[in-house]
């Protein structure tokens, strides 16, 4: 009989400052561990913080780009000393990103039970970057010896995706029964089937067209270009599509002007940055949701990106690059098509397919719904998680 975890302190490195996935990752497992233990979140207090979410406790920090992570560690240290001598924690629990040193050593020497979430490598992350200014190169080398640290030291690894546990298995000789397989999930009571057309109204788009959606941070790793790159071939079949390009991020400008160089800026809407809670109403405006992952990092490690099972939990057959954990997610749900990265044609294949089979598109979107709910909920997530910290405390 496992025991009863009663509380949790979660420690995370990004920035409330901006939308990414990472911070609807950390805040709905916040959310959904606070439904069954006692759980803190310690996070980065940048002065422009909106700091009205319940349950987070912010540290001061010099609020400056190159010293934002140091002075982080730095005080996070103090607090955290303080914090588990006052109210000692079941279980220390840590998104590895940036180069976090003290919670886990501090757990080593304390005896607290530690878990270290992986969500990527950093070895994979300078190979995109390659930069080679002075900061970088110091930020990069204590990266890598924090992942080292910490994998070792820890006493479970929460890893989102099968091959991402083989790379660290493989790059770090962590043993494979130290660590756990738990995918991202969905919040399914925020994004959940609405009436299309009474969104649409909402949002203000022609009734009479078909969407296809993107949702998602603008970066390179996404493969957005290679939808623009199919769109020609779509509207060539089918005249009356349109497409909803939702975010934003680096890659926009580049994104428009492919887009212009196409001759299609009329028949694309980049909506830019939307609030999480909106998204939804976008997802439900479409036909057909579509994630072109490129290969790169993303065929080593495999992919557990949220937006697939936001769609899926809409209701909407996606079409999505054949990387693994995607490819995986769509077979076991049957909620849509894969298809081979970085090509165009046999995304606008797929894509034309769908539009021209309504009744595909809605099966799909019944199994990929109820496939979610059962198996890829933030709640069922938060369950996995507390099942593996009741081994261990």
């Amino acid at each position: 009989m496992f025991k009863k975890v009663n509380s949790i302190f979660l420690v995370y490195y990004g920035s409330f400052n901006t939308k990414s996935g990472s911070n609807v990752h950390i805040l709905e497992l916040l959310g959904n561990l606070k439904k069954y233990s006692d759980v803190v979140l310690f996070a980065p207090g940048q002065k422009s913080v909106n700091r009205a979410l319940s349950g987070v406790k912010y540290v001061p920090v010099i609020d400056n780009k190159y010293l934002v992570q140091p002075s982080y560690e730095f005080m996070l240290s103090f607090y955290l000393l303080y914090s588990c001598i006052k109210n000692r924690p079941d279980v220390l629990y840590l998104r590895q990103n940036s180069f976090p040193f003290f919670p886990i050593i501090l757990c080593k020497v304390l005896k607290i039970p530690s878990v270290v979430e992986v969500n990527g490598l950093v070895l994979d992350e300078l190979k995109v970057n390659n930069s080679k200014s002075f900061a970088y190169r110091i930020f990069s080398y204590l990266a890598l010896r924090s992942e080292k640290l910490n994998y070792r030291y820890c006493n479970r690894i929460v890893s989102v995706t099968d091959k991402l546990r083989d790379e660290l298995v493989s790059l770090y000789a962590v043993s494979e029964d130290k660590i756990f397989v738990i995918n991202n999930g969905a919040n399914t009571d925020l994004f959940k089937p609405l009436d299309r057309e009474q969104v649409k109204a909402e949002l203000g788009l022609e009734r009479s067209k078909t969407y296809v959606c993107f949702v998602g941070h603008l970066a390179a790793w996404q493969g957005v270009e290679f939808l623009i790159y199919a769109s020609p071939l779509i509207l060539d079949k089918c005249p009356d599509v349109r497409f909803l390009v939702v975010g934003d991020g680096a890659m926009k400008n580049k994104l428009l002007e492919i887009t212009s160089e196409v001759g299609l800026l009329d028949k694309f809407i980049f909506t830019g940055r939307v609030p999480y809670e909106s998204v939804p109403l976008y997802i439900n405006a479409a036909d057909i949701c579509v994630a072109p992952f490129i290969k790169g990092r993303n065929s080593k490690i495999g992919l557990s990106a949220l937006k697939t099972y936001e769609y899926l939990a809409c209701g909407k057959p996606i079409v999505a690059s054949s990387i693994p954990g995607v490819k995986d997610l769509i077979e076991l749900s049957g909620g849509g098509i894969s298809v081979s990265p970085e090509d165009p044609e046999e995304l606008a294949v797929a894509v034309i397919k769908l539009i021209l089979n309504e009744n595909a598109r809605a099966l799909m979107g019944e199994k990929g719904r109820k496939y979610v709910v059962e198996n890829h909920s933030w709640n069922g997530v938060a369950r996995k998680i507390l099942d593996m910290c009741s081994e261990i405390i």
